[in-house]
């Protein structure tokens, strides 16, 4: 496989971690919306039984890490919210907590990233092509309005730099903060 053919495998397969589209940067996709939508694109590549196999088992550590995610900014989330209610709370001291966070989900992401570049190497050329324009499509997706896993695209009522970007799993941009109720301190 030549060098641009394999960077546009590892692209598309990067991309397959990430999240809902609304036409916007990739690094706002999240793995959690993607894996929603795996079923779909499981059964239209057509998977020999070998590459199925390895499609589940890197699908079910894909939920296991992103469950184990939710939890551990679930209880950062908690503590944040005790500690700011606290007397003299210092925001400089909370920072160390998500910046902790913010390292552990870029590790994550990059184990994810390796996880689903190994399905996207069992894949033969045309499942390939079938991944490639899936994730095509899912980023040139509109928003599905308020309250949908789109939401408002930015600069028509949706969070801008620093708001919050919703959605349990973070995906491949999604630092500290990700999850539902994530924490964003945008100072």
């Amino acid at each position: 496989m030549n060098v641009f053919k394999r960077s546009a495998a590892a692209v598309a397969a990067a991309l397959l971690l990430a999240g809902p589209a609304l036409a916007l940067p990739m690094m706002e996709m999240r793995a959690q919306d993607l894996l929603m939508m795996a079923p779909d694109l499981k059964q239209a590549l057509k998977l020999t039984p070998n590459q199925a196999t390895l499609w589940s088992q890197t699908e079910s550590r894909t939920r296991t890490l992103l469950r184990e995610r939710q939890s551990r900014e679930e209880k950062l989330q908690a503590a944040t919210l005790q500690a700011l209610q606290g007397k003299d709370v210092e925001l400089r001291e909370l920072t160390a907590a998500l910046d902790a966070e913010s390292r552990a989900n870029a590790a994550e992401e990059q184990q994810l990233r390796e996880w689903w570049l190994t399905v996207n190497d069992a894949l033969d050329d045309t499942q390939r092509r079938a991944v490639a324009v899936f994730l095509a499509e899912q980023l040139q997706r509109k928003p599905e309005g308020p309250g949908g896993s789109g939401g408002p695209a930015r600069g028509e009522g949706g969070e801008g730099r620093g708001g919050h970007r919703g959605g349990p799993g973070g995906g491949m941009g999604g630092g500290a903060g990700g999850g539902k109720g994530g924490i964003n301190i945008g100072l």
